[in-house]
């Protein structure tokens, strides 16, 4: 995986992460008190998919491309959680052209109430220049640091509720993803309570494997997996499909996000056969 998110914006793994980041908030949103949105790798906050890198890749024609090209009879059969997330990239088009897509951070405060406050991390000095360019909302902290180390310092948050979203570049990552475990282990010791959102690549169905067994290891309840895989497990491509673990999903999220993944697969599905699309509890209550 490219550590430059321009190259892989709007594809299928950016739907399902952006569709069910959406659905988190709207279940957040349901209670009165304010809650605080942390994003790790915030990346630029906005693309242009008519660029060189994105077209370079075309991986946003298997992702966004198919769904804004489906008849709007199609389109109104879809969940609301689904058609809440094209009303967020119809409306970026509108306003910044057709090439336009989202980052997590502008998903994130289109789904966020005024009460609510952001964090948003981007370590790498261009790319969060873009992000200060993009982002103008008085409910949004930028900063400039790695989240590795930046996440501990501001959690718990004063709101007490929240929801920290984590989506690294997994080229540092090795093996079993180590170093996301332990961060994971470490912010759930300092904010037990808080929503943790954790998004992966599936590649490697053995190496996705020895990383559910290391997070059932860590003794946390209540970790929901949510996968969406476009290519059958033992297709050699780059990409077969990707997956949320969420510790502490909110009050029927589950049901949410299976009934929009259900919907999502057989329009995002790259072959007739195989792939799947489910929503499991890897740990229960």
């Amino acid at each position: 995986m490219n550590y430059r998110h321009h190259f892989h914006a709007g594809n299928f793994a950016d739907v399902m992460k952006h569709v069910l980041l959406l659905q988190l908030l709207t279940r957040l949103n349901a209670k009165d008190k304010p809650y605080r949105y942390v994003d790790t790798h915030g990346g630029a906050g906005k693309y242009d998919l008519s660029t060189s890198e994105a077209q370079k890749s075309g991986e946003f024609l298997n992702g966004i491309h198919r769904l804004v090209k489906l008849d709007d009879s199609i389109k109104r059969t879809a969940p609301e959680g689904i058609q809440q997330y094209l009303k967020v990239v119809e409306g970026m088009r509108e306003n910044f052209g057709k090439g336009a897509y989202p980052g997590s951070p502008w998903f994130a405060l289109e789904g966020m109430r005024e009460i609510d406050k952001a964090t948003i991390f981007e370590m790498q000095r261009d790319v969060f220049q873009q992000l200060r360019h993009n982002i103008f909302d008085k409910r949004a902290g930028l900063h400039e640091r790695d989240a590795y180390e930046g996440l501990l310092a501001v959690i718990p948050p004063k709101e007490k509720r929240g929801l920290v979203m984590i989506d690294p570049p997994y080229e540092i990552e090795r093996k079993d993803f180590p170093q996301l475990v332990n961060l994971l282990v470490a912010a759930y010791k300092k904010w037990p309570t808080g929503c943790f959102a954790v998004w992966y690549p599936i590649k490697d169905r053995a190496m996705i494997e020895r990383f559910e067994k290391k997070m059932f290891k860590t003794g946390i309840r209540r970790q929901l997996v949510c996968e969406v895989c476009v290519w059958p497990d033992d297709t050699p491509v780059g990409l077969n499909g990707c997956g949320l673990l969420v510790i502490n999903p909110p009050w029927k999220f589950s049901q949410d996000a299976d009934e929009a993944l259900q919907w999502l697969f057989p329009h995002l599905r790259m072959t007739e056969n195989g792939g799947h699309a489910a929503v499991r509890w890897l740990v229960g209550e």
